[in-house]
């Protein structure tokens, strides 16, 4: 006896995310954990100074890297802001790119050369210090970093093993009573690290992970919404444009107010009234993945709006016989654009540029009827 009637048919799922030929062009990327290990020392030193950049710009005035000879224990030196917008006070991540976890043996060196060279007065004792590795800090270190005064008392007992000859190539370095007073005033809870798994969730999703780790965006781009029945208020600039357009089209024959309400009585004006929403509102996705997604250092790569304004701004100012016929020589144009150069160029069609003509003028950056148009 069959069973059908009491089968329950499954919906086909509503697709989330756009598919990209990002998606069909990547094979499977590098583990990052892995690719970091192939990292030169430089290169670990470089990819933690973008980091703190990318991940901590809310919290730092500035970074500067200084790793190297003559570093004196300081790779990656970050500047903490100040109400009075005075970097005094100063975070340090001391970059390790070894072949296993850290041990307390890879660190007495460089917590020896902070105390000595804040003990001459060489720079002043950070508020935070940071170990980073790409293979992280191993049990007994992490132990050690959770018990301030234990990593002291050890430190200060392995002086002369590691620090007293390898501080200065020139001088031994004695744990002198001065000396010694200067490090028991410095509170060891300082002292910290960063995971590796760290240094990759923060920065996964952006262009700059993109562009270190390869395989792409992992962020992926929503589904545009369609646009609500009603106008919504974030859409007031850009749509009251579109009715002045509208209306400079007619005025020649008639002078007309139109709105949302009376835009049923211009079919022509309504189809692309629509259609003007429904582009609009497929960039708003493009847009918010290129927020979410776009490094803090804003010179990394143009905005897409920057690229549509440089790309249409002559044609605005071009003489047209009215606005209507404006607005369709502009998206036209915008829609021709190639993305190629831009590192969203994979995601990026016609609509979504013919969409953000309207956020441009949704942000009074362009307008369609101009008082010179005869």
């Amino acid at each position: 006896m069959s069973n059908t009637m009491n089968e329950v048919p499954i919906q086909k799922p509503e697709p989330k995310y756009l598919l990209t030929n990002q998606d069909v062009s990547f094979g499977s990327s590098i583990d990052p954990l892995k690719r970091m290990d192939i990292f030169s020392p430089d290169d670990f030193e470089l990819f933690i100074e973008l980091w703190v950049t990318e991940t901590l710009i809310e919290k730092y005035q500035k970074i500067v890297r200084c790793g190297g000879a003559g570093d004196m224990g300081r790779d990656v030196i970050a500047y903490i802001k100040s109400d009075d917008n005075t970097a005094v006070s100063w975070d340090n991540y001391q970059c390790k790119h070894y072949g296993s976890p850290l041990t307390p043996s890879n660190i007495w060196i460089e917590i020896g050369k902070l105390c000595y060279f804040t003990y001459i007065g060489r720079y002043s004792i950070p508020q935070k210090y940071y170990f980073v590795c790409q293979k992280g800090v191993g049990n007994t270190l992490n132990t050690l970093l959770e018990k301030p005064e234990e990593l002291k008392s050890e430190f200060i007992s392995g002086w002369d093993k590691y620090c007293k000859e390898k501080i200065s190539k020139k001088n031994s370095i004695e744990l002198t009573e001065e000396l010694l007073k200067h490090i028991n005033s410095i509170d060891f809870s300082l002292f910290s690290h960063k995971t590796p798994l760290e240094l990759i969730k923060s920065l996964e999703g952006s262009m700059s992970f993109a562009s270190i780790f390869g395989g792409g965006l992992k962020k992926r781009r929503d589904v545009p919404m369609a646009p609500p029945e009603k106008i919504d208020t974030s859409e007031n600039i850009y749509t009251e444009k579109l009715f002045r357009a509208y209306e400079d089209n007619l005025k020649k024959r008639e002078i007309v107010e139109i709105d949302e309400n009376k835009l049923s009585e211009y079919p022509k004006f309504k189809r692309h009234f629509d259609r003007q929403r429904v582009f609009y509102f497929s960039a708003v996705t493009l847009l918010d993945l290129e927020r979410d997604t776009r490094p803090n250092n804003n010179s990394f790569a143009t905005s897409l709006k920057d690229e549509v304004y440089d790309e249409i701004i002559d044609t605005i100012e071009s003489e047209f016989e009215n606005g209507f016929t404006r607005v369709q020589a502009v998206t036209d144009r915008a829609r021709l654009m190639n993305f190629s150069s831009h590192p969203l160029s994979g995601i990026v069609r016609p609509n979504d540029a013919h969409g953000v003509c309207h956020h441009l003028a949704n942000e009074n950056r362009i307008d369609w009827v101009d008082i010179y148009d005869e």
